[in-house]
């Protein structure tokens, strides 16, 4: 290992977190020129001995990917609405992938599709004929009247323009940083917001890869830009 390599990994010791510029600054004040820093910086990413947590900020914490396999069920279902609307934009899921994230454990056997938005009647409409139990973009009354999540079934919403996605198993599911922005801004999940989900946060950020600027992006898209710094600022820092 070079020395500009161990300069590096006791800079990030030293820090939850920090900016690609401070790090340059601080290595050319010891003598390390910024050209073999920023490629010393790649290669200890690429080896995963540093992370990137969003744009230009790394952290020497190492954190597991956050990933969610569709079960059959779920890919099933998927593949059945891109045969029937070819090129249409979606996301799916199980209310299982929020339980790593809980403090406390509420079960939710829901399955959930966005999709774009002249396609959520359409689909809804499709669905219940089908015989499913499915319900169109609930209300938070709805969600606490007469949903029960531990039961089975479809939930419907539309798919925000911007949405981050990630392919598992050629389904498209949401990623780490749409769920954090989603269970703080849908009303189907108004049983998450409050102190349930500062805990989302807290356990998102204690135990997988974030990415910031990915995060700040959607959420700006949500209108929740502010309440997201605020609630993640003290794990950039």
């Amino acid at each position: 290992m070079t020395s500009c390599e161990k300069y590096i990994l006791e800079y990030s010791a030293e820090r939850a977190s920090f900016r690609n510029c401070d790090l340059l600054t601080a290595a050319e004040e010891s003598g390390y020129p910024k050209t073999a820093v920023n490629w010393f910086l790649h290669k200890l990413t690429s080896e995963r001995k540093l992370s990137r947590i969003g744009r230009g900020v790394y952290s020497g914490v190492l954190r597991q990917e956050f990933k969610n396999e569709p079960d059959e069920p779920l890919t099933k279902l998927a593949r059945q609405i891109f045969d029937q609307y070819p090129g249409v934009r979606a996301c799916f899921y199980q209310g299982t992938i929020l339980s790593p994230l809980l403090h406390h454990l509420s079960y939710n056997a829901l399955t959930y599709i966005e999709v774009q938005r002249e396609l959520t009647e359409i689909l809804f409409h499709r669905l219940q004929d089908a015989g499913e139990k499915v319900y169109l973009k609930p209300s938070r009354e709805v969600m606490q009247n007469y949903i029960d999540i531990s039961q089975s079934g479809i939930i419907i919403k539309p798919l925000i323009s911007g949405s981050p996605v990630t392919i598992e198993s050629g389904i498209p599911m949401p990623t780490l940083e749409k769920i954090i922005v989603d269970t703080l801004c849908d009303e189907d999940f108004s049983y998450l917001q409050g102190g349930e989900w500062e805990y989302i946060v807290d356990n998102s950020f204690s135990m997988f890869d974030i990415n910031s600027s990915r995060l700040f992006r959607y959420a700006g898209r949500r209108g929740k830009m502010q309440e997201i710094k605020e609630a993640v600022n003290s794990y950039l820092l």
